[in-house]
């Protein structure tokens, strides 16, 4: 009965880690929102790579950005970025 007592009176991981007791709620909690950021980041890169509207350095900029700052050039991306033209019409250019 002593090591029942005892183990329950131990600190869990995530206070050991964190600092801060979570529970079982906030544990869930942790964890959708970080799936969430990283599926954001995938989507935005793959975004960024499929997007027709910039021209090969257009789009090395928003990957650089993207990486840099994960969670909010994702944000930016899909607010701001996505909408955008900055590709260079080279057929004008051409004739």
């Amino acid at each position: 009965m002593q090591v029942a007592t005892f183990l329950s009176q131990q600190p869990s991981t995530t206070e050991q880690v964190l600092g801060v007791g979570l529970g079982t709620l906030g544990l869930v909690i942790a964890l959708v929102l970080t799936f969430g950021a990283l599926f954001l980041f995938i989507a935005a890169l793959i975004s960024i790579i499929r997007s027709p509207n910039y021209t090969v350095a257009g789009r090395a900029v928003w990957i650089f950005v993207v990486l840099a700052f994960p969670f909010l050039g994702a944000l930016v991306w899909f607010v701001w970025g996505r909408k955008s033209t900055f590709a260079v019409d080279v057929s004008h250019s051409l004739r």
